[in-house]
């Protein structure tokens, strides 16, 4: 190699200097064939997202692995990063306490599903996640870890509900003995219901929309489920920013409202609760991280779920608020409430809003018209 004619020995000064290579971040090396030692003249500038942006992205499915190409580091570090960030984040159930003070709820999904964990207890390496999930939003009120689905796991979840003033007036299983058992005990004035009730109430409202496309009992059926549900929040955004009420504002969108609720029925495993849950078993199947604390993670993940925007714009926290807010991981990390957007009667985005708040509503299987899907007892004939 010949020597550099242009620099000198930082150490002693010889000018028997060569290139020696360059650094993982692609700095230039120099070597004094002097002395022996290396150093780098100039360092440049590696450009790496922030923390958010990282743990974004494995929260989505990318595994350390493939965050190394993007913020050039070792595996085992941006694993160490992420849990630590993750560790500083809120609680969950804290901040949705925070943004919702008082919760409105009428009907809770209470689903629970097994993920791989390598805990020293538990020899089978997988737990539990038990979620208590709101109806209208999709929105999560709440979850338990434990190694197995049994009574207390349910009792500890549903017992720090009822501190925090969640009573729903009706529960939705999928007949687990412990799960009726535990609601039982907190809230013995509930009612218990199973999960095909939904596909039944799937069936009248397609029913409907078969007979009569652009179905004014539909919208009407809306409104009413709507205010059963006894959230006022968007009523009185409504009423402060355009002096407009919720039906008055659905009824002038009758297509749009009939077409969202078709494709609400259409897509029903990926835009419902089974999306939910579907999607936290894909991306827990494997996880690394797991072989500490689970919690940390959990907790995570389950908000970046419910502040991340759908495909009609507004997040699963926005539609349980009932408020057209602006929300995002970002903003949930750092503990700060999702920040109201204003807009005017005319804005597309708030049609789609309460639009998809009225087709949510309707759908809720606790609303029936008791039609038996008989012809001769059809209202709308």
């Amino acid at each position: 190699m010949k020597h550099n004619e242009n620099l000198t020995c930082i150490y002693c000064k010889s000018s028997k200097v060569i290139r020696h290579g360059k650094t993982a971040t692609g700095n230039r090396r120099y070597r004094c064939r002097s002395c022996g030692k290396t150093w780098v003249i100039e360092k440049a500038e590696t450009i790496r997202p922030d923390i958010v942006s990282l743990t974004e992205a494995y929260l989505s499915g990318r595994t350390f692995r493939d965050l190394v190409e993007i913020y050039k580091s070792s595996p085992l570090r941006i694993n160490k990063k992420v849990r630590e960030f993750l560790e500083g984040c809120p609680n969950w159930e804290e901040y949705l306490d925070l943004c919702v003070p008082k919760h409105n709820i009428q009907l809770v999904y209470l689903v629970s599903r097994n993920f791989a964990a390598a805990t020293v207890s538990n020899p089978k390496h997988s737990m539990y996640v038990a979620m208590a999930v709101d109806a209208l939003s999709n929105v999560v009120l709440g979850f338990e870890l434990n190694e197995k689905d049994d009574f207390n796991l349910w009792y500890r979840l549903l017992e720090r509900m009822r501190r925090r003033g969640i009573s729903p007036a009706t529960f939705m299983t999928n007949g687990s003995f412990h799960i009726e058992e535990a609601v039982n005990s907190i809230y013995p004035n509930s009612t218990v219901r199973l999960f095909y009730h939904r596909a039944y109430r799937d069936k009248e409202i397609q029913c409907c929309l078969a007979r009569a496309p652009l179905n004014v009992k539909l919208i009407n059926d809306a409104i009413y489920a709507y205010e059963v549900c006894n959230n006022h929040n968007l009523s009185r955004y409504l009423k402060i920013t355009n002096d407009k009420f919720f039906h008055e504002v659905l009824k002038s969108s009758p297509d749009y409202f009939c077409k969202r609720l078709k494709e609400r029925l259409d897509n029903k495993p990926k835009i419902r609760i089974e999306g939910l849950y579907n999607a936290f078993q894909s991306r827990f199947e494997k996880f690394h991280m797991l072989k500490t604390d689970p919690f940390p993670l959990v907790n995570g993940w389950i908000a970046r779920w419910m502040v991340q925007p759908l495909d009609i714009g507004f997040s699963r926290l926005s539609i349980y608020m009932q408020l057209p807010v602006v929300t995002n991981f970002r903003l949930f990390s750092c503990g700060q409430i999702p920040t109201l957007n204003i807009f005017p009667l005319e804005s597309p985005k708030l049609t789609t809003f309460i639009v998809e708040i009225a087709a949510r509503a309707l759908q809720i299987p606790i609303f029936y018209n008791r039609c038996e899907m008989k012809l001769d007892k059809c209202s709308l004939f």
